[in-house]
């Protein structure tokens, strides 16, 4: 099966690339798709951190099985910004 990876944050930084095609076996989840990555791609520090993913715009769990076409998405939690008019 081909699925589309988006990195996003440092971890686009780290793999050096945003997008790339990944050829999984069938029935592969979320998390398999992880543990290929971090296999194949040495810059890229999937494990022992928090991610997040999103399969075609849903936030997805570990488990979940993906289809031939699907997107998913890695992003690391994000927090900051700056203080609205209305904060103390």
């Amino acid at each position: 099966m081909k699925i589309t990876v988006r990195l996003f944050a440092t971890l686009r930084q780290q793999a050096g690339w945003k997008e790339k095609i990944v050829e999984v076996p069938p029935a592969s989840t979320v998390a398999g798709l992880m543990a290929q990555l971090a296999r194949d791609e040495p810059n890229l520090a999937l494990t022992g951190r928090t991610l997040y993913a999103a399969v075609n715009m849903t936030y997805a769990k570990s488990e979940q099985v993906l289809a031939d076409g699907d997107e998913v998405a890695f992003f690391p939690p994000v927090s900051g910004g700056s203080p609205g008019r209305n904060n103390a």
